[in-house]
C-alpha cells in the first residue's frame, strides 16, 4: 500500500507535495461532503421539495453569472503566472497581471450591477427565477461567487490548499449545518430570502479567509512593492474571454437540465434532480481532488517545455482517477438508495436513474483529463470549440424532451451530453498535442501507448 501512494505522489504530483497533505486533502473533502449531504437532507425537511427546486435553480444563476464577473481570470492566471520570470531572490515582480485582473473584476461586477438593475426595472418578468426583493442578494452572491474562484486560483498556483480546504469544505459547511440545524429543531419555517442570507454570512466568512492567505502568498511570491510593465503581448483578453467561455458553457452544461426543468416550473422535478446530481458527484471526487493539483502541474510541465512529462501525468493519472471512481461507484450502489429514502424520493426508477448519473463521471477518467491539458497549453479554445458544439445539440435535445418527459429526459441528457463532451476533448487533444492513454489510444488507432 505504500508503494502505490508514494508511485501516486511521484508520477502525479509535485515532490514538495507529501502524502500527509494528500490524505488530509481527501479527508477534508470528504468531511465536507458530508456535512453537504446531511445539511440538504434537513433542508429539504424545512422548506420541501418546490423550495428547494427554486434554491437549486437560484444558485445555478449566481454560478452562472458570476463566471461573467470572473471573465476567465481564473484559468488565465493558472496558465500564465508559472511563465512569470524570477527575481534573484526569487520573487516575481511582474505585478502588472494582478493589477489588470483585479480592476477586470470590479469593472465587470458593477456593469452587471447596471445592467440587472436596468432589466428589473425595465421588466421584471425577464428574472423570474428571482422574487421581488431578493435582487441585491443575487448580486451580492454573485461577487462572492466571483471573488472567491479568482482567489482560490491564485492560491492553487503556489500549492496552498489543505489550508484553503479547512476553511471552504470544513467551516463553511460547518455554518451551514449548524444554521440549518437550529431552524430544524426549533420548528422555524425558512423563506428563500432567508436562505440566501445564510448562504452569505457562510460565503463571506470564506471571501474574508481567502483574502487573508492570498495577501500572504502574495507577499512570500511577488514583489508587491513594483509594478514592472510588461513586455510580452500575452493577449490577456482573448485568452481570459476564451476561459471565460469555457468556465460558462462548463457552468451551463452540467446545470442545462435543471435551468431547463426550473424554466418549465418542473421545481419538485428539479430538486429531485439536484439531488441526484448531488449523489451521483461521488463518483466525481477522485476528479475533482486531482484538480487541485493537475493544473498547476501540466502549467509547469508546459511553461518548462516538459511535453513527455505532460503526457506521462495525462496517461497515467486517468488510471488512477479511474481505479477512485470504481470504489466511489461502489459505495453510491450500496448506500444511494437509502440517501434517496432520506428524501422520501425513492423508487426502483429514481434508483435507475441514480445508478446512470452515477455513471457519466466515468468518462471524464476513461478520455482523460483532456480539458485540463488544453487549458493548460494553450490550446483553450479548443475547449470552448467542444463545449459550443454540445451545448448547442443538449440546448435543442432539453427543449424538445424536458417538458414531456421530465427528469427522466433530463438524466439521458446529461449523460449522452458528458460521452460527446468528453469524446470530443479528447479528439482535439490528440490532433493537437497527440496525447492519449489506455482507453483513448484504441480510438486513435495508436500502436502502442506511453
Amino acid at each position: 500500500m505504500d508503494k502505490f501512494f508514494t508511485a501516486i505522489r511521484k508520477n502525479y504530483f509535485d515532490n514538495t507535495v507529501e502524502l500527509s497533505k494528500l490524505s488530509k486533502t481527501f479527508f477534508l473533502w470528504a468531511v465536507g461532503l458530508i456535512l453537504v449531504y446531511v445539511t440538504n437532507i434537513f433542508l429539504v425537511k424545512i422548506i420541501g421539495l418546490n423550495l428547494f427546486g427554486k434554491f437549486s435553480v437560484f444558485i445555478s444563476w449566481v454560478t452562472l453569472c458570476s463566471t461573467l464577473v470572473a471573465f476567465g481570470w481564473d484559468g488565465y492566471l493558472i496558465q500564465k503566472i508559472p511563465l512569470l520570470k524570477n527575481n534573484s531572490k526569487g520573487k516575481i515582480e511582474n505585478t502588472r497581471l494582478l493589477s489588470i485582473a483585479a480592476f477586470s473584476f470590479f469593472f465587470l461586477f458593477a456593469l452587471f450591477c447596471c445592467a440587472l438593475f436596468l432589466l428589473s426595472a425595465y421588466d421584471s418578468n425577464l428574472l423570474t427565477f428571482i422574487q421581488p426583493g431578493q435582487l441585491t442578494l443575487f448580486l451580492i452572491l454573485i461577487f462572492l461567487f466571483a471573488g472567491i474562484s479568482l482567489l482560490k486560483a491564485l492560491l492553487k498556483i503556489f500549492h496552498i490548499i489543505v489550508t484553503v480546504q479547512w476553511v471552504e469544505d470544513i467551516l463553511k459547511p460547518i455554518i451551514l449545518f449548524v444554521i440549518i440545524m437550529f431552524f430544524y429543531v426549533e420548528g422555524i419555517n425558512m423563506a428563500l430570502s432567508t436562505l440566501y442570507i445564510i448562504n452569505i454570512i457562510a460565503f463571506t466568512i470564506l471571501f474574508i479567509a481567502l483574502i487573508y492567505f492570498v495577501y500572504k502568498t502574495l507577499k512570500n511570491n511577488f514583489e508587491t512593492n513594483k509594478i514592472q510593465a510588461n513586455t510580452e503581448n500575452d493577449r490577456w483578453v482573448s485568452k481570459c474571454f476564451y476561459f471565460m467561455c469555457i468556465y460558462l458553457g462548463y457552468s451551463i452544461f452540467t446545470r442545462m437540465e435543471l435551468l431547463f426543468l426550473g424554466h418549465f416550473n418542473k421545481n419538485d422535478e428539479a430538486a429531485k434532480f439536484q439531488i441526484l446530481l448531488r449523489i451521483s458527484e461521488l463518483v466525481i471526487i477522485p476528479d475533482f481532488l486531482f484538480n487541485y493539483f493537475l493544473p498547476q502541474k501540466f502549467s509547469y510541465y508546459f511553461a518548462d517545455n516538459k511535453v513527455k512529462d505532460a503526457k506521462a501525468l495525462f496517461n497515467n493519472s486517468s488510471k488512477t482517477i479511474f481505479i477512485l471512481q470504481l470504489i466511489c461507484f461502489a459505495g453510491i450502489m450500496l448506500i444511494g438508495y437509502f440517501y434517496l429514502q432520506s428524501f422520501n424520493i425513492a423508487s426502483p426508477s429514481m434508483y435507475l436513474l441514480l445508478i446512470g448519473m452515477s455513471l457519466s463521471p466515468f468518462f471524464y477518467s476513461l478520455f482523460g483529463s483532456a480539458n485540463l491539458v488544453l487549458k493548460t497549453s494553450g490550446y483553450e479554445r479548443y475547449s470552448f470549440y467542444a463545449l459550443f458544439i454540445v451545448l448547442v445539440l443538449e440546448m435543442i435535445a432539453n427543449y424538445l424532451f424536458i417538458q414531456p418527459y421530465g427528469i427522466t429526459a433530463a438524466v439521458i441528457i446529461s449523460i449522452s451530453s458528458v460521452f460527446l463532451y468528453t469524446l470530443l476533448l479528447s479528439v482535439f487533444l490528440y490532433k493537437k498535442l497527440k496525447f492519449y492513454n489506455t482507453v483513448t489510444k484504441y480510438l486513435f488507432f495508436v500502436k502502442s501507448a506511453i
